[in-house]
């Protein structure tokens, strides 16, 4: 079965070890993570107590405006042509509320989003409708022909469509997963992340990997089976959230077919094989909230907002590169998606089943998806030889870079200043692994794309890795930064467009992990 990433990745239609327990890629491949439960960039993500007045407020406005609107057709009418998505525009929701948009919480999000949700309504005026009160073999064929008549994508007629709670969709989620974890591949990908301060040392991986399913599953896709398994029993807000994201999987995979994972992460790498995810999960995870926005009413917006609140809380006890690799194809994903909808509709977000993004700098930064950017081939360290047994080689991507600048160490007070910015300069990588015994080596090797006035990868790198290991003592030699640490130490060499990492348990291997 193929990946998720509910938020996040997996290889195809089974998650296969090939793709990176590092890459937190969940084993169901076409997951839905609550983290973006409801109306994700409108509703979701605002402090409630903080913003409860001014919602109120809009929403009093709104209901007594319409009230008075006798021989109006209702909310939509009052708003004139455009409907609720001139809310979103100047002179819409923006000064209804007196303040800009940051004043919602939002002022961390990429602007063209409110331009993508912002053409699916906002659920202000209450349900549209669409979904019948009726069973829900009803309601689940009423979401379907939306599907088909606003995404584009035929309605089948052979899913398998069930409603569970939201703790059995979890239970067999990490049941599933379970069945198909490496535990040879997670202890190798735990030591490549202890190395790199984004785990503790000895952390047991796959567990991590099953947690993270158990705190954002809502519901999965199963490509192999055609099944549909929906974390809520019956169609309320959550229900409806899952069923139209679920859905679009679905009816892509029978109308244009999902791309496998597993052979583009043999291929390519786990970089290609998670950007490509990026494309799946962006693409329902748009027409979810552009269908929850226009077809649920307010209170069931409002009752997503609390369950994504909830599941955000569980996230964060997870490590912070764990949880965003689970979260990522669902917003960066999401923003990729969106940015590709605007410039084309929905043909052009078909398009990118076929030409998927080859790396997850293309989803970070649209514009390299467009004119097409690969990643550069770095080259292959030598290693540390003697005993030293290769465990694994893989890609090495932009997604991987910004989650570990995001926080040093696991320490999010400790990122590095506009991390997205600095992973900017990501133009490839790869990683490889060495053991001997219980000690590890590890190479990173990444090229520097070289924009002008943008901060140096091996300046950044060097940053990254006293913040991520402030104990260890720092020095240059030799054109080197050697950093000595306790239990490892560390070489940063930077050569040309070259920015290699080397870490070992001592200097002389960390030097030659790169050589």
């Amino acid at each position: 079965m193929t990946d998720p990433t509910p938020p996040p990745p997996p290889p195809p239609p089974s998650g296969s070890p090939r793709t990176a327990v590092w890459q937190v890629a969940t084993a169901l491949a076409l997951a839905v993570g609550l983290v973006l439960a409801g109306v994700t960039y409108i509703v979701m993500d605002r402090r409630v107590d903080d913003a409860r007045a001014e919602r109120d407020a809009a929403r009093d406005e709104l209901a007594a405006a319409e009230e008075s609107s006798s021989g109006l057709g209702g909310l939509e009418d009052l708003l004139g042509e455009g409907g609720l998505g001139d809310l979103l525009g100047e002179g819409g929701l923006e000064d209804l509320l007196g303040g800009d948009l940051g004043d919602l919480g939002l002022g961390d999000v990429d602007p063209i989003l409110l331009q993508c949700l912002g053409s699916g309504g906002m659920g202000l005026g209450g349900g549209d409708g669409s979904i019948p009160d009726a069973d829900v073999e009803t309601q689940v064929a009423a979401i379907a022909q939306l599907v088909e008549e606003e995404r584009g994508l035929p309605a089948g007629d052979d899913v398998d469509i069930e409603f569970v709670s939201l703790d059995e969709v979890q239970r067999r989620a990490v049941e599933l997963t379970q069945e198909e974890l490496d535990p040879e591949r997670a202890a190798v990908d735990s030591r490549l992340l202890a190395a790199l301060g984004a785990v503790e040392p000895g952390t047991d991986l796959a567990q991590a990997h099953l947690d993270a399913l158990d705190a954002g599953v809502g519901g999965f896709y199963d490509p192999e089976t055609r099944q549909l398994v929906i974390g809520s029993e019956e169609m309320d807000g959550l229900g409806a959230l899952i069923t139209a994201h679920e859905l679009v999987h679905a009816q892509a995979d029978a109308a244009i077919g999902l791309p496998d994972q597993e052979a583009i992460a043999t291929e390519s790498g786990s970089d290609a094989a998670y950007a490509a995810l990026n494309a799946i999960e962006g693409d329902a995870s748009l027409y979810s909230q552009q269908f929850v926005g226009q077809h649920l009413p307010l209170d069931q917006l409002l009752a997503l907002q609390e369950t994504s609140g909830q599941t955000t809380a569980d996230l964060d006890e997870l490590p912070h590169f764990i949880a965003r690799q689970l979260e990522f194809p669902y917003v960066e994903g999401l923003t990729f998606t969106c940015d590709v909808f605007l410039d084309g509709g929905w043909e052009a977000v078909d398009a990118t089943y076929a030409t998927l993004p080859a790396t997850t700098a293309q989803v970070l930064f649209p514009d390299r998806y467009r004119a097409g950017e690969a990643a550069v081939d770095v080259r292959d360290p030598a290693g540390p030889g003697g005993d030293w047994q290769q465990l694994r080689m893989d890609t090495f991507g932009a997604a991987d870079l910004l989650f570990l600048l995001e926080a040093p160490g696991d320490d999010e007070s400790a990122a590095l200043s506009d991390p997205k910015d600095l992973a900017a300069a990501w133009a490839g990588g790869e990683v490889t692994v060495w053991g001997d015994g219980d000690a590890t080596a590890l190479a990173l090797v990444l090229a520097d794309r070289g924009d002008d006035g943008g901060t140096p990868l091996c300046d950044t790198v060097t940053d990254f890795y006293a913040a991520a290991f402030p104990d260890a003592q720092a020095a240059e030699e030799g054109g080197r930064t050697v950093f000595t640490g306790t239990d490892q130490s560390a070489v940063v060499s930077c050569s040309g467009s070259e920015v290699a990492l080397g870490i070992g348990p001592d200097a002389a291997t960390a030097s030659a992990a790169v050589s």
